[in-house]
């Protein structure tokens, strides 16, 4: 289940970074960007590496070459690589 939700949560920051400001305001979606890295900081090495696969299993995955590059930069985005 932890993957599922994962994916869920890297579906929806994706979604928000390629959104227009139409759709959804800068300052939300950084705030809310900002808000899912403090969380994730949280985690262990072990769960930070488990999670920077499963964004990188999903950029290979992706059909989108802009939701693919976006997802190959935001483990770094998301402070998972420090």
């Amino acid at each position: 289940m932890n993957a599922i939700i994962a994916r869920a949560l890297i579906e929806l920051l994706v979604s928000l970074e390629l959104s227009d400001e139409e759709s959804v305001s800068v300052e939300a979606s950084a705030a809310l960007a900002e808000d899912a890295a403090t969380s994730l900081g949280a985690l262990s090495d072990t769960e930070r590496a488990e999670l920077i696969s499963i964004i990188t299993q999903m950029a290979e995955e992706a059909g989108d070459e802009d939701r693919r590059q976006v997802l190959l930069d935001l483990p770094e985005g998301l402070g998972l690589t420090e």
